[in-house]
């Protein structure tokens, strides 16, 4: 039986998932308006809250300093991710370039390969950050067309591995060939928790069909799948 927290993701909240940790899971093109608050709110908060404290009982030296290390490590987060992205949107020579960056770091991917036979089944291993109440799993054929959406519940912090039936969402078989696989998760509070599907040191760097590629730990994986990086050799 599925939890009472479960079942709106078994319901179609799975496809809110993912979409709130990739962005649209369609090619239908919206417009809205941006929540997401980016560092400069995050100051503004911070300055609000300094502002209206009591000044009977200020805010405590220790919290201060660990609300400027929090803002310190989300300003590098999000340097991170926009010079990734303005990478991944690069291509031909000059986005190379730009990739080459990483060549020697230790990157984190979500978004490995996923090799079918036509008759056997698939494995399908990720990581996660902390424990999951809501675990779900989108697979892309080679043409970045999503085939099959999973809710696959509640998983542990760590390595997990799930085995993947090789079928559709219409529940046809697929045909042998390489796929991706991505994995969103969330916890009890409905926090998107830090998911990835592999890593590694990054080797080289090509342009594949218009996409920038990365050979890391011995898979070729398209730039726009990196979530993190660091120094150092492979993971």
């Amino acid at each position: 039986m599925i939890p009472a927290i479960l079942a709106p993701v078994a319901a179609g909240v799975v496809s809110s998932l993912l979409q709130k940790a990739f962005g649209s899971t369609t090619d239908t093109t919206t417009t809205s308006t941006s929540q997401t608050l980016g560092k400069d709110d995050f100051m503004k908060l911070m300055l609000a809250q300094l502002q209206n404290q009591d000044p009977m009982n200020p805010m405590d030296d220790t919290q201060m300093v660990a609300q400027t290390a929090q803002f310190s490590s989300l300003e590098q987060l999000q340097n991170i991710n926009s010079t990734l992205t303005s990478m991944a949107a690069q291509t031909g020579n000059g986005g190379v370039a730009s990739a080459s960056a990483l060549l020697g770091k230790t990157v984190t991917v979500n978004g490995a390969p996923l090799v079918l036979d036509g008759s056997n089944p698939g494995t399908m291993a990720f990581g996660l950050s902390g424990s999951a109440v809501a675990v779900a799993i989108r697979v892309k054929d080679a043409s970045g067309n999503v085939v099959r959406t999973m809710n696959i519940g509640q998983q542990g912090q760590g390595v997990n591995q799930v085995t993947f039936d090789g079928l559709a969402d219409g529940g046809t078989k697929l045909p042998a060939g390489t796929y991706t696989y991505q994995v969103a998760a969330a916890d009890s509070a409905g926090n998107l928790l830090p998911a990835y599907t592999g890593g590694g040191s990054v080797t080289s760097v090509s342009v594949q069909g218009g996409t920038l590629m990365l050979q890391v730990g011995g898979q070729s994986v398209p730039l726009s799948s990196v979530v993190g990086v660091t120094g150092g050799s492979s993971l």
